[in-house]
Parts: C-alpha cells; sequence; structure tokens
C-alpha cells in the first residue's frame, strides 16, 4: 500500500469537456515552470496527460438541465463527500474548480461548512449575469477569487463585491497561431456538431442528421463532428446513428476550420467558430422542466457568447421547437447563397473578436493559481481586484 499523500499541493475539480481542456493548459504550463507538488482532483484524460492524478473521470458531471440533474441527485451527493473528503484529508494550498456550478458551488459550500479555509479559485464562474443572480452572495462568501472568460462579466462581478481577475479567454492563447479567415467562396463541407454531453447529442443528432440530407440534396458535404472525451458507448451508438455519413473525431475546432460553416449545439464550439471567422447556427434543445427554469429565471435573451459579446445577433439562435432540421437548413443556406448576409456576418464577428481581451490568460490564471496572488497586484479575500 502506498504511503498517505503529503499536505499541499492544488486540488482541481471540474466537469465539462471545455473544463478539462481549461484544466490541462493550466496543469501543463504549472509543471512546465517547475511545478512538484500534487496536483489531484477530478477531470479528464488531458488533464491525466498533463500531469495531474485523477480520482474522479469528470465525466461524472456530464450533465445537462434540471431534467437530468434531478435524478443524479443522490449520486452527486455522494461524489461531493468524496471530494470534501479528499481535499481535508489532504489540505491542498488551493482549490481551483473550473465551471459545471450546479455541483461546485454546493461543493465549496459544504467545504467551507467542514471548517476548510483554505484558498478557493473559481475558474469560468457561473452565469450569474444571465440567470440566478443570488449565486454572487456564495461567489462573494465562499470564494477568493474569480477568473471568468469575459470582461463583461468581471465587471459585473466586481459591481457586486466578488474579487475576479480578468485579462482575456483563454482560446486566444490556443487559437494565436491561426489567424481568422474566411472560407473560400468554393468550399462545399458544412460542419455538424451535436455536442459533448449525452442528453444534448441524443436531442440534437436526429435534427442534424435530417439537415445533413437537405444540404446533400443541394451539393453540399455534411461532416458530423464525433467530439473527443465522450464515452465507448455513445461514441459507437452516434457512429451507428450516423451510417452512410461522413464523421470526424479529432478536435471539433480542426473540423471548422476546414468547412465554410457549421450548424451545432451552443456552447464554447460557437466561440471556436467565432475565432477562426466561420459562421454557426446554433441549436439548442433541452427538458420542458429545464426550459421553464430558465424562461423564469433567464436575464438575456440571448444564449450564444459571441451575440452577447456584440449585442446583436450574428449566429442564429435555433431554440427549442425551433430547432428544427428546416430552420437549420434555412440558417445555413441564407449565410452560403447570400454573399451580403456573408459580410455582415463576418463585421459581426469581428466586433465579438475584439472584446476577447488580450492573450496570455492562461499563464495569468496559471500563476494566480500557484502563487495565490494575481501578478503585479496584491489581493485580499472579498475585495475586487
Amino acid at each position: 500500500m502506498s504511503a498517505e499523500p503529503m499536505p499541499g499541493g492544488i486540488f482541481v475539480s471540474c466537469g465539462e469537456i471545455s473544463g478539462d481542456g481549461y484544466a490541462s493548459a493550466i496543469i501543463g504550463i504549472l509543471r512546465a515552470s517547475g511545478y512538484t507538488e500534487r496536483i489531484f482532483g477530478m477531470a479528464g484524460e488531458r488533464s491525466a496527460s498533463a500531469g495531474m492524478e485523477i480520482l474522479r473521470d469528470s465525466r461524472s458531471l456530464h450533465l445537462m438541465g434540471v431534467g437530468e440533474v434531478l435524478p443524479a441527485i443522490p449520486r452527486l451527493l455522494r461524489l461531493r463527500r468524496e471530494m470534501v473528503d479528499a481535499v481535508l484529508r489532504s489540505g491542498p494550498s488551493t482549490v481551483l474548480v473550473i465551471d459545471s456550478p450546479d455541483f461546485h458551488l454546493p461543493f465549496i459550500a459544504s467545504l467551507r461548512s467542514a471548517g476548510w479555509r483554505g484558498r478557493v479559485v473559481y475558474a469560468v464562474p457561473p452565469t450569474v449575469w444571465a440567470w440566478r443572480t443570488g449565486r454572487v452572495r456564495a461567489l462573494a462568501r465562499d470564494v477568493d477569487l474569480c477568473l471568468p472568460l469575459f470582461r463583461f462579466e468581471h465587471d459585473f462581478l466586481r459591481e457586486r463585491g466578488v474579487a475576479s481577475a480578468w485579462r482575456g479567454h483563454p482560446l486566444l492563447d490556443e487559437f494565436a497561431s491561426v489567424p481568422p479567415s474566411r472560407p473560400s467562396g468554393d468550399e462545399r463541407r458544412v460542419a455538424l456538431l451535436p455536442g459533448s454531453r449525452g442528453s444534448e447529442i441524443r436531442r440534437l443528432l436526429p435534427v442534424l442528421r435530417e439537415c445533413a440530407l437537405l444540404l446533400r440534396n443541394e451539393g453540399f458535404v455534411p461532416i458530423f463532428s464525433i467530439a473527443p472525451g465522450i464515452s465507448d458507448d455513445l461514441r459507437e451508438w452516434m457512429k451507428q446513428e450516423l451510417r452512410g455519413m461522413e464523421i470526424f473525431e479529432g478536435e471539433g475546432r480542426e473540423l471548422l476550420a476546414g468547412c465554410a460553416a457549421a450548424a451545432g449545439a451552443s456552447g464554447t464550439v460557437a466561440v471556436e467558430a467565432m475565432l477562426l471567422d466561420r459562421f454557426m447556427a446554433v441549436l439548442y434543445r433541452t427538458g420542458f422542466l429545464s426550459e421553464l427554469v430558465w424562461r423564469l429565471l433567464s436575464k438575456t435573451d440571448r444564449i450564444s457568447l459571441p451575440n452577447i459579446l456584440a449585442g446583436r445577433e450574428i449566429y442564429p439562435e435555433l431554440l427549442q421547437r425551433k430547432a428544427t432540421p428546416l430552420d437549420a437548413f434555412s440558417a445555413l443556406l441564407r449565410y452560403l447563397r447570400n454573399p451580403e448576409y456573408q459580410d455582415a456576418v463576418h463585421r459581426g464577428l469581428a466586433l465579438s473578436r475584439e472584446r476577447m481581451g488580450e492573450p496570455g490568460a492562461r499563464e495569468f490564471w496559471a500563476e494566480i493559481v500557484r502563487s495565490g496572488t494575481q501578478p503585479d497586484a496584491g489581493r485580499q479575500r472579498g475585495v475586487s481586484a
């Protein structure tokens, strides 16, 4: 039996595939800079490859909407207790949580209730500017520093007494070597991206499959993305459902770069499409209960971040009953066949990119996680920085 680990190090918890990407970037920078202490917790394959000890697979949190979360509550409560116990036993210097607020906010509150007084950093904090603004109180009470993705989030948090630090979106670093460029006029490939969460994929894949048939009839070449990091069972189900269709199993951004346009799930991929200067029709479908909660609590009419950054609709948002094969096809065809509309889209995308901040966010985050302070600035707990 191995010896008990010495106290110290960094505990990391993330639940989304995008969160695993952010975590792996931070961990890679820490390891490359000579950080040798223990980095452990819940994450995925990318974080493991970067040098993290995985206690639980982050796919445990691949949930979407109230309807999917409610049946999983007993399992999530057990998982929370396990993660709290792991922190209390090991005594890391910092707990870093990324996204997944339905799990992480109660997890942090449980840590504090159990008497843990260490430092908590929340990267990609909850979208309190869009809905459930009451969560600001929990952030101000329990979190030492938030690391949001966008300037408007940073300003919103600071104005409400939450400590926040911002430089730019980490994806800027990843796309620094791939400058945005409009697709060639004769490009016929169209990317179809049904997402990375099981319920999301099962709702959107049939819609996109029918859309693909319509695109084929017009001479286009639809290509389906099967996201890295999904379970083997889900991957095999998708391949069965997509028999006769062209599929791509690499990173979604690689597929986007080689296509004229895209349609797919709302989320990080829309930001990636924006950074590549690609048009995207954004689809969102969830259960009735989740839709009802969103309508009651939402404070924004837009869901796609490129649209929110620009302050207007650039990417068509096909929500719930509007997320149909014909609507997705029509949105794509409007872009692919209308040069004036194309020009308007690309002007809007350029404006959104300007509001992403400056490069260096990954190093900025890693230095904060490692040192406990912002680079070039001091900070006290609970005071905006």
